[in-house]
């Protein structure tokens, strides 16, 4: 389970939508904006196009245990991260890679603003 601190709230879901950087993969989007709290957030959206409700729950604790293990491998304080799925992926290792590579997309174009933003 995604401990609270690291949930995202349901009025962060449209602003993250709006302004955050999309990396859109097979198996769905991934969605990422700075904040300005020490902890990250994560939110999910995994509709009924995914199947049924044992299919959507296996999809979001997957989701919930690749988010786990990067908070914990790579630095992502003051980020908000929203992951819309698009098809079912019952495989651990390539979700985890599809979402490694949509977040290192995200991280980049992050870092990038930040950059360009100093020299403006």
């Amino acid at each position: 389970m995604l401990p609270k601190e690291y949930r995202l709230s349901a009025k962060e879901f449209p602003l993250l939508y709006k302004k955050g950087f999309k990396s859109k993969g097979k198996y769905g989007m991934l969605i990422c904006l700075a904040k300005n709290t020490s902890t990250p957030s994560f939110g999910y959206v995994v509709s009924k196009k995914i199947g049924n409700s044992v299919k959507r729950h296996r999809m979001t604790r997957l989701l919930r245990a690749i988010s786990m293990e990067f908070v914990k491998e790579k630095e992502l304080n003051s980020l908000n991260f929203q992951y819309i799925a698009f098809e079912f992926c019952d495989d651990f290792n390539i979700l985890r890679k599809e979402f490694e590579k949509q977040l290192n997309h995200c991280l980049g174009n992050i870092k990038n603003e930040k950059n360009s933003s100093v020299f403006n």
